[in-house]
């Protein structure tokens, strides 16, 4: 071989070698990579062996080449989807939170009842909650603060706090002060036109404060007359934000009066806990909904998958008449604070003292029909955090994927993740863009992701006490890992809040 020759090769293999360390050299190296789990986006059907990278908050590839990571979590055998979004979760402190996570909830929300001093909760927690957090307003709190005969009451209360804080001792002792409203007889109170008026005037303070909507618990306030709830209704049609309502009393009257009111408005509604307030008519008004969606309506709605509610024991669902209405006694009642099932006599006793009760009144294949029907979402309806807490506070996500995904058939893994990311954003998204960029596994996203074995995952937590669910391997809230090897980690606060359009 000439030496002109050997000059050549040797030149060409330099400039091979020269090009290859260029190319390893410009190899992005991300923040975090999920390696060789199975990606599943529930928007576009998406369903393959990928990696991820993640870089500060957004996901910005996903390739089915090696990439290379700071941090490298190996997901072989596990499934990367979309963080959960919880549309109905009255837990909203990091002692829940930790339970939520523990079931893949990144984004966890308070729009039923909604946030009663909205402005100051958002910053109360920015900064220091673990997921995702937002509200509705309040309309069961505000249409008492514009009576007449509590507005100076409710003046004082909106100064304290703003002065002092949601956290200080002074407001925490509110129910003790000459501030507090007895909401108890206020919500038995119909409402003057001019109080409908000034309700309305703090609704929009409300949205102004980021807002996700109204919040319209009606079932705990009979004395709302159907003249003002849909007056509500046709203020949330003028503002173009939708109603979150537990609709008036249980069976088919509440909900048709909602869709009614809907129906006559234009306004947006979501029923809340369809399972619990249709109770054997749950096919009938999963019907009535799904039709309402064919002819152009915007109405949707959830279910949990337990078969006991629960709510406090001082509200209006156990006035007289009670047991008629839910076909249940005293028996069916269990109470929080020790677990016992309740008497007559410790009925009234525990209803003077106030506090949650768990309510055994569904049958399992009510749920089932829930949680399969191709309309639901799933929410959790999580109560605030106590050890003895209705086990939906902790395993609501894992259950569906567990017990009705993998070990009953009842709807396949991809429906179940639509359930529970793309179609809870979906239905915020016009109220709050940012929900464009979550419920989704895709390039530009939020890095919002729990990652589980689909084998393993089940709900642990029962009617005797909270625990965490099994099989949630990790979660990462906007990018920053929360959930790491099926364990919490500590001293991490990534949640931002979810604003509405309005907020000033």
């Amino acid at each position: 071989m000439s030496s002109a020759i050997k000059s050549i090769m040797n030149f060409s293999l330099i400039c091979l070698c020269l090009s290859f360390s260029v190319a390893i050299a410009e190899s992005p190296v991300f923040d975090i990579v999920i390696t060789g789990g199975r990606v599943m986006d529930p928007e576009t059907n998406f369903d393959g062996i990928r990696s991820v990278g993640i870089n500060g908050d957004r996901i910005v590839e996903i390739s089915s080449n090696k990439l290379q990571g700071k941090r490298t979590i190996k997901a072989s055998g596990l499934i990367v989807g979309p963080g959960f979004i919880d549309l109905h979760a009255h837990g909203q402190t990091n002692d829940a939170h930790r339970y939520q996570v523990r079931d893949g909830v990144t984004t966890a929300l308070e729009l039923e009842s909604g946030v009663t001093f909205l402005r100051e909760w958002i910053a109360s927690k920015t900064g220091k909650t673990i997921v995702n957090f937002g509200g509705t307003v309040p309309h069961g709190s505000l249409r008492v603060m514009a009576m007449s005969a509590y507005e100076q009451q409710a003046q004082k209360m909106q100064k304290l706090v703003e002065k002092e804080g949601l956290d200080s001792p002074k407001v925490k002792s509110l129910r003790s002060s000459e501030t507090h409203i007895d909401f108890s007889k206020a919500n038995y109170r119909s409402l003057s036109q001019s109080e409908i008026t000034k309700t309305n005037q703090l609704m929009d303070n409300y949205l102004e404060a980021g807002a996700l909507g109204i919040g319209v618990p009606v079932g705990y306030y009979s004395g709302a007359t159907a003249g003002e709830i849909f007056s509500v209704y046709q203020f949330a049609a003028s503002r173009k934000v939708p109603i979150y309502s537990h609709t008036r009393g249980f069976g088919l009257a509440g909900i048709q009066e909602a869709i009614a009111n809907a129906s006559a408005s234009r306004a947006s509604l979501h029923v809340v806990h369809a399972n619990s307030l249709s109770l054997g008519e749950i096919q009938t008004t999963l019907s009535i909904i799904s039709d309402a969606q064919k002819n152009g309506l915007d109405i949707t709605t959830e279910v949990y998958p337990y078969s006991a509610a629960s709510t406090s024991l001082e509200s209006q669902i156990f006035d007289e008449g009670w047991q008629k209405i839910l076909n249940i006694s005293y028996k069916d009642l269990q109470w929080v604070a020790t677990g016992e099932r309740l008497t007559k006599e410790t009925f009234h006793s525990y209803r003077k003292e106030g506090g949650t009760v768990i309510i055994h009144m569904m049958k399992p294949e009510w749920i089932n029909t829930g949680v399969s029907h191709p309309i639901t979402m799933i929410a959790s309806d999580g109560m605030p955090y106590a050890p003895a807490a209705h086990p939906r506070t902790a395993g609501t996500f894992s259950r569906v994927l567990g017990k009705y995904v993998r070990e009953q058939h009842s709807l396949d893994l991809m429906t179940a993740l639509k359930k529970m990311t793309i179609m809870p954003a979906n239905r915020l998204a016009a109220t709050a863009p940012t929900m464009n960029n979550k419920g989704r596994l895709q390039v530009g996203m939020d890095a919002d992701i729990t990652i589980f074995d689909p084998e393993r995952v089940i709900d642990k937590a029962d009617f005797n006490g909270l625990k965490h669910s099994e099989g949630i391997e990790y979660v990462l809230v906007n990018g920053t890992i929360v959930v790491d090897e099926g364990e919490n980690v500590e001293n991490i606060f990534p949640g931002r809040p979810i604003l509405g359009k309005y907020r000033r």
